[in-house]
Protein backbone atom coordinates (compact mmCIF):
# COMPACT_ATOMS: atom_id res chain seq x y z
CA UNK A 1 0.00 0.00 0.00
CA UNK A 2 2.90 2.31 0.62
CA UNK A 3 3.66 2.66 -3.07
CA UNK A 4 0.11 2.68 -4.40
CA UNK A 5 -0.09 6.47 -4.45
CA UNK A 6 3.30 6.74 -6.17
CA UNK A 7 2.36 4.18 -8.83
CA UNK A 8 -0.96 5.96 -9.34
CA UNK A 9 0.93 9.23 -9.82
CA UNK A 10 3.31 7.62 -12.31
CA UNK A 11 0.42 6.19 -14.30
CA UNK A 12 -1.37 9.53 -14.32
CA UNK A 13 1.75 11.34 -15.49
CA UNK A 14 2.44 8.69 -18.13
CA UNK A 15 -1.13 8.99 -19.43
CA UNK A 16 -0.70 12.75 -19.68
CA UNK A 17 2.58 12.32 -21.55
CA UNK A 18 1.25 9.82 -24.07
CA UNK A 19 -1.93 11.81 -24.62
CA UNK A 20 0.13 14.89 -25.41
CA UNK A 21 2.74 13.19 -27.58
CA UNK A 22 0.00 11.51 -29.62
CA UNK A 23 -0.97 14.96 -30.83
CA UNK A 24 2.44 16.55 -31.33
CA UNK A 25 6.12 16.36 -30.63
CA UNK A 26 5.73 17.32 -26.96
CA UNK A 27 8.60 19.02 -25.08
CA UNK A 28 8.17 16.73 -22.04
CA UNK A 29 10.68 14.76 -19.99
CA UNK A 30 9.65 12.02 -17.56
CA UNK A 31 12.10 11.07 -14.78
CA UNK A 32 11.88 8.05 -12.48
CA UNK A 33 14.29 7.78 -9.57
CA UNK A 34 14.82 8.29 -5.91
CA UNK A 35 15.49 11.13 -3.48
CA UNK A 36 17.60 10.94 -0.33
CA UNK A 37 16.04 13.17 2.33
CA UNK A 38 18.21 14.49 5.10
CA UNK A 39 15.48 15.83 7.35
CA UNK A 40 16.03 18.88 9.46
CA UNK A 41 16.00 18.54 13.21
CA UNK A 42 12.54 20.03 13.48
CA UNK A 43 10.94 17.02 11.76
CA UNK A 44 12.38 14.41 14.16
CA UNK A 45 12.73 11.98 11.23
CA UNK A 46 15.51 9.70 10.14
CA UNK A 47 17.11 10.09 6.73
CA UNK A 48 15.48 8.00 4.04
CA UNK A 49 15.57 7.20 0.30
CA UNK A 50 12.12 7.80 -1.24
CA UNK A 51 10.90 6.88 -4.75
CA UNK A 52 10.24 9.94 -6.89
CA UNK A 53 8.73 10.85 -10.27
CA UNK A 54 9.20 14.16 -12.17
CA UNK A 55 7.49 15.57 -15.26
CA UNK A 56 9.25 18.46 -16.93
CA UNK A 57 7.79 20.76 -19.59
CA UNK A 58 10.32 22.64 -21.72
CA UNK A 59 9.16 26.24 -22.14
CA UNK A 60 12.01 27.33 -24.41
CA UNK A 61 15.72 26.63 -24.93
CA UNK A 62 16.58 27.72 -21.37
CA UNK A 63 13.50 27.51 -19.15
CA UNK A 64 11.40 24.54 -18.05
CA UNK A 65 8.56 23.99 -15.61
CA UNK A 66 8.53 20.85 -13.45
CA UNK A 67 6.00 18.88 -11.41
CA UNK A 68 7.50 16.37 -8.94
CA UNK A 69 6.07 13.81 -6.55
CA UNK A 70 7.80 11.61 -3.97
CA UNK A 71 6.12 9.14 -1.66
CA UNK A 72 7.33 6.56 0.77
CA UNK A 73 7.86 5.62 4.41
CA UNK A 74 10.39 6.69 6.95
CA UNK A 75 10.63 6.49 10.72
CA UNK A 76 11.12 8.85 13.59
CA UNK A 77 14.67 9.49 14.67
CA UNK A 78 13.98 7.33 17.69
CA UNK A 79 13.10 4.50 15.30
CA UNK A 80 9.83 3.49 16.96
CA UNK A 81 7.26 5.37 14.85
CA UNK A 82 6.60 4.74 11.15
CA UNK A 83 5.77 7.86 9.13
CA UNK A 84 4.20 8.01 5.67
CA UNK A 85 5.67 10.82 3.55
CA UNK A 86 4.07 12.55 0.54
CA UNK A 87 5.91 15.43 -1.13
CA UNK A 88 4.43 17.37 -4.07
CA UNK A 89 6.53 20.06 -5.74
CA UNK A 90 6.15 22.60 -8.53
CA UNK A 91 9.09 24.62 -9.77
CA UNK A 92 11.17 26.02 -12.60
CA UNK A 93 14.53 25.06 -14.05
CA UNK A 94 16.99 27.27 -15.89
CA UNK A 95 19.42 25.41 -18.15
CA UNK A 96 22.79 26.94 -18.88
CA UNK A 97 23.86 27.09 -22.53
CA UNK A 98 25.73 23.95 -23.46
CA UNK A 99 26.09 22.02 -26.71
CA UNK A 100 27.53 18.88 -25.10
CA UNK A 101 25.82 15.89 -23.48
CA UNK A 102 25.95 17.48 -20.01
CA UNK A 103 23.18 20.04 -19.38
CA UNK A 104 23.59 21.82 -15.99
CA UNK A 105 20.74 23.82 -14.46
CA UNK A 106 19.55 25.67 -11.39
CA UNK A 107 16.08 25.08 -9.97
CA UNK A 108 13.66 26.77 -7.59
CA UNK A 109 10.05 26.33 -6.56
CA UNK A 110 7.79 25.20 -3.76
CA UNK A 111 5.28 22.59 -2.68
CA UNK A 112 3.58 20.65 0.09
CA UNK A 113 5.09 18.14 2.55
CA UNK A 114 2.60 15.75 4.17
CA UNK A 115 3.63 13.58 7.14
CA UNK A 116 1.24 10.92 8.43
CA UNK A 117 2.01 9.09 11.68
CA UNK A 118 4.12 11.58 13.59
CA UNK A 119 2.00 13.68 15.90
CA UNK A 120 -0.98 12.97 13.67
CA UNK A 121 -1.19 14.32 10.11
CA UNK A 122 1.01 17.30 9.27
CA UNK A 123 0.88 19.40 6.08
CA UNK A 124 3.70 21.84 5.58
CA UNK A 125 4.48 24.34 2.83
CA UNK A 126 8.05 24.50 1.62
CA UNK A 127 10.26 26.34 -0.88
CA UNK A 128 13.25 24.85 -2.67
CA UNK A 129 16.46 26.07 -4.26
CA UNK A 130 19.21 24.02 -5.81
CA UNK A 131 21.08 22.84 -8.88
CA UNK A 132 21.46 19.74 -10.97
CA UNK A 133 22.27 18.30 -14.39
CA UNK A 134 21.07 16.03 -17.12
CA UNK A 135 23.56 13.82 -18.92
CA UNK A 136 22.24 12.58 -22.24
CA UNK A 137 23.08 9.02 -23.17
CA UNK A 138 21.10 9.19 -26.44
CA UNK A 139 18.87 11.78 -28.06
CA UNK A 140 16.09 10.82 -25.62
CA UNK A 141 17.52 8.91 -22.62
CA UNK A 142 19.47 10.75 -19.92
CA UNK A 143 20.66 10.52 -16.34
CA UNK A 144 19.58 13.20 -13.91
CA UNK A 145 21.21 14.36 -10.68
CA UNK A 146 19.83 17.07 -8.40
CA UNK A 147 20.55 18.62 -4.98
CA UNK A 148 18.13 20.95 -3.18
CA UNK A 149 17.80 22.98 -0.02
CA UNK A 150 14.20 22.95 1.27
CA UNK A 151 12.80 25.50 3.67
CA UNK A 152 9.62 24.39 5.52
CA UNK A 153 7.77 27.55 6.51
CA UNK A 154 5.36 26.05 9.02
CA UNK A 155 8.12 24.85 11.32
CA UNK A 156 11.11 26.88 10.10
CA UNK A 157 12.92 23.63 9.26
CA UNK A 158 15.72 23.29 6.72
CA UNK A 159 15.98 20.01 4.78
CA UNK A 160 18.50 18.80 2.20
CA UNK A 161 17.65 16.43 -0.66
CA UNK A 162 19.79 14.63 -3.22
CA UNK A 163 18.10 12.95 -6.19
CA UNK A 164 19.13 10.65 -9.02
CA UNK A 165 17.03 9.13 -11.78
CA UNK A 166 16.74 7.93 -15.33
CA UNK A 167 14.76 10.15 -17.69
CA UNK A 168 13.20 9.99 -21.12
CA UNK A 169 12.92 13.15 -23.22
CA UNK A 170 9.90 12.86 -25.53
CA UNK A 171 10.89 15.81 -27.72
CA UNK A 172 12.77 15.11 -30.91
CA UNK A 173 16.24 16.65 -30.98
CA UNK A 174 16.67 19.73 -33.16
CA UNK A 175 17.79 18.90 -36.69
CA UNK A 176 21.45 19.45 -37.43
CA UNK A 177 22.21 22.82 -39.00
CA UNK A 178 21.98 22.79 -42.75
CA UNK A 179 25.17 23.92 -44.36
CA UNK A 180 24.45 26.47 -47.03
CA UNK A 181 26.23 25.64 -50.27
CA UNK A 182 28.78 28.23 -51.33
CA UNK A 183 27.40 30.81 -53.73
CA UNK A 184 28.00 29.94 -57.37
CA UNK A 185 30.94 31.61 -59.07
CA UNK A 186 29.93 34.31 -61.55
CA UNK A 187 33.14 35.76 -62.90
CA UNK A 188 31.63 38.30 -65.28
CA UNK A 189 28.86 39.37 -62.87
CA UNK A 190 26.00 38.85 -65.32
CA UNK A 191 23.90 36.76 -62.93
CA UNK A 192 24.57 33.44 -64.71
CA UNK A 193 26.94 31.02 -62.87
CA UNK A 194 30.15 30.11 -64.63
CA UNK A 195 29.24 26.42 -64.89
CA UNK A 196 26.34 27.20 -67.28
CA UNK A 197 27.58 30.48 -68.73
CA UNK A 198 28.13 30.02 -72.46
CA UNK A 199 29.44 33.58 -72.86
CA UNK A 200 31.85 34.07 -69.92
CA UNK A 201 33.17 37.49 -70.96
CA UNK A 202 29.92 39.47 -71.12
CA UNK A 203 30.57 43.22 -70.70
CA UNK A 204 29.59 44.69 -67.35
CA UNK A 205 25.98 45.87 -67.24
CA UNK A 206 24.94 44.04 -70.41
CA UNK A 207 21.53 42.37 -70.50
CA UNK A 208 21.91 38.62 -70.94
CA UNK A 209 19.72 35.58 -71.60
CA UNK A 210 19.62 32.42 -69.49
CA UNK A 211 22.77 31.17 -71.24
CA UNK A 212 24.73 34.24 -70.11
CA UNK A 213 24.94 35.71 -73.61
CA UNK A 214 24.13 39.32 -74.43
CA UNK A 215 20.60 39.97 -75.54
CA UNK A 216 20.30 41.53 -78.97
CA UNK A 217 18.61 44.91 -78.68
CA UNK A 218 16.90 46.32 -81.76
CA UNK A 219 17.61 50.00 -82.28
CA UNK A 220 16.70 52.53 -84.97
CA UNK A 221 19.13 55.02 -86.48
CA UNK A 222 18.11 57.77 -88.89
CA UNK A 223 19.54 60.79 -90.64
CA UNK A 224 18.14 63.65 -92.70
CA UNK A 225 20.26 65.53 -95.26
CA UNK A 226 19.35 69.01 -96.48
CA UNK A 227 21.76 71.07 -98.54
CA UNK A 228 20.57 74.49 -99.78
CA UNK A 229 21.88 76.24 -102.88
CA UNK A 230 22.28 79.80 -104.16
CA UNK A 231 19.99 81.06 -106.93
CA UNK A 232 20.65 79.36 -110.28
CA UNK A 233 23.67 77.46 -108.81
CA UNK A 234 24.61 73.79 -108.52
CA UNK A 235 27.70 74.41 -106.37
CA UNK A 236 27.71 73.04 -102.83
CA UNK A 237 28.58 75.86 -100.46
CA UNK A 238 31.30 75.33 -97.89
CA UNK A 239 28.99 75.83 -94.90
CA UNK A 240 26.96 72.82 -96.12
CA UNK A 241 29.96 70.45 -96.05
CA UNK A 242 29.17 69.30 -92.49
CA UNK A 243 25.75 68.06 -93.64
CA UNK A 244 27.39 65.97 -96.34
CA UNK A 245 30.03 64.66 -93.92
CA UNK A 246 27.37 63.46 -91.45
CA UNK A 247 25.64 61.53 -94.24
CA UNK A 248 28.98 59.98 -95.27
CA UNK A 249 29.64 58.89 -91.67
CA UNK A 250 26.19 57.29 -91.49
CA UNK A 251 26.80 55.42 -94.76
CA UNK A 252 30.14 54.13 -93.53
CA UNK A 253 28.58 52.93 -90.27
CA UNK A 254 25.80 51.09 -92.10
CA UNK A 255 27.59 49.91 -95.20
CA UNK A 256 24.70 47.70 -96.32
CA UNK A 257 22.30 50.52 -97.26
CA UNK A 258 22.03 52.77 -100.32
CA UNK A 259 20.75 56.33 -100.58
CA UNK A 260 18.88 58.39 -103.15
CA UNK A 261 19.74 62.11 -103.38
CA UNK A 262 16.77 64.27 -104.43
CA UNK A 263 17.42 67.64 -106.14
CA UNK A 264 14.89 70.53 -106.14
CA UNK A 265 14.56 74.15 -107.35
CA UNK A 266 12.26 77.08 -106.82
CA UNK A 267 9.77 78.09 -109.54
CA UNK A 268 11.85 80.87 -111.05
CA UNK A 269 12.64 80.24 -114.73
CA UNK A 270 11.48 77.66 -117.26
CA UNK A 271 10.35 74.29 -115.94
CA UNK A 272 12.70 72.31 -118.23
CA UNK A 273 15.65 74.36 -117.07
CA UNK A 274 14.74 73.86 -113.44
CA UNK A 275 14.47 70.09 -114.03
CA UNK A 276 18.04 70.01 -115.36
CA UNK A 277 19.29 72.29 -112.54
CA UNK A 278 17.79 70.04 -109.87
CA UNK A 279 19.51 67.02 -111.44
CA UNK A 280 22.89 68.81 -111.44
CA UNK A 281 22.46 69.77 -107.79
CA UNK A 282 21.78 66.16 -106.76
CA UNK A 283 24.79 64.97 -108.77
CA UNK A 284 26.98 67.65 -107.12
CA UNK A 285 26.27 66.20 -103.69
CA UNK A 286 26.82 62.66 -105.02
CA UNK A 287 30.25 63.61 -106.39
CA UNK A 288 31.19 65.19 -103.07
CA UNK A 289 30.32 61.95 -101.24
CA UNK A 290 32.37 59.91 -103.70
CA UNK A 291 35.38 62.17 -104.19
CA UNK A 292 35.76 63.64 -100.69
CA UNK A 293 34.44 60.86 -98.49
CA UNK A 294 35.09 57.67 -100.43
CA UNK A 295 31.52 56.42 -100.61
CA UNK A 296 31.06 53.88 -103.41
CA UNK A 297 29.02 55.36 -106.29
CA UNK A 298 27.17 52.05 -106.53
CA UNK A 299 25.42 52.92 -103.29
CA UNK A 300 24.34 56.37 -104.46
CA UNK A 301 21.72 57.64 -106.92
CA UNK A 302 20.75 61.19 -107.91
CA UNK A 303 17.31 62.25 -109.09
CA UNK A 304 16.13 65.74 -110.00
CA UNK A 305 12.52 66.78 -109.33
CA UNK A 306 12.73 70.34 -110.66
CA UNK A 307 10.21 72.74 -109.16
CA UNK A 308 7.51 70.10 -108.67
CA UNK A 309 7.89 69.52 -104.89
CA UNK A 310 8.20 72.85 -103.08
CA UNK A 311 8.31 72.85 -99.26
CA UNK A 312 7.71 76.60 -98.95
CA UNK A 313 5.98 79.36 -100.86
CA UNK A 314 7.73 80.53 -104.02
CA UNK A 315 6.10 83.95 -103.60
CA UNK A 316 8.73 85.05 -101.04
CA UNK A 317 12.48 85.28 -101.12
CA UNK A 318 12.79 83.13 -98.04
CA UNK A 319 10.47 80.47 -99.41
CA UNK A 320 12.36 80.25 -102.70
CA UNK A 321 15.64 79.84 -100.75
CA UNK A 322 14.12 76.88 -98.86
CA UNK A 323 13.03 75.22 -102.10
CA UNK A 324 16.52 75.31 -103.65
CA UNK A 325 17.78 72.12 -102.02
CA UNK A 326 19.06 68.55 -102.15
CA UNK A 327 17.59 66.19 -99.56
CA UNK A 328 17.98 62.56 -98.48
CA UNK A 329 16.46 60.54 -95.68
CA UNK A 330 17.60 57.23 -94.20
CA UNK A 331 16.29 55.07 -91.36
CA UNK A 332 17.72 51.70 -90.40
CA UNK A 333 17.03 49.07 -87.71
CA UNK A 334 20.01 47.26 -86.23
CA UNK A 335 20.85 44.98 -83.30
CA UNK A 336 23.51 45.38 -80.66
Amino acid sequence: MKLIKLFSGVLALAALVFHTTARADAPLTLTLGGTWYDWGSGHNLGSELLPRVDLEFQIDDRWAAELSYAQGETSSDTGNIDVDVDILGLGFLYYFPNEEALHPYIGFGGGKLNLDGLNGDQSNTHSSLGAGFRYYLTDHWNWRGDARWLRTFDGDVNDVTMSVGIAYDFADPPPPPVEEPPPPVDSDGDGVPDDIDECPDTPAGARVDDRGCSLKVTRVASIRLKVNFEFDSDEVQEHEFSEVRELADFLRRFDFIDVELEGHTDSTGPEDYNQSLSQRRAEAVLELLVNEHGISPSRLSATGFGESQPIASNDTKEGRAENRRVIAGLEVEYEE
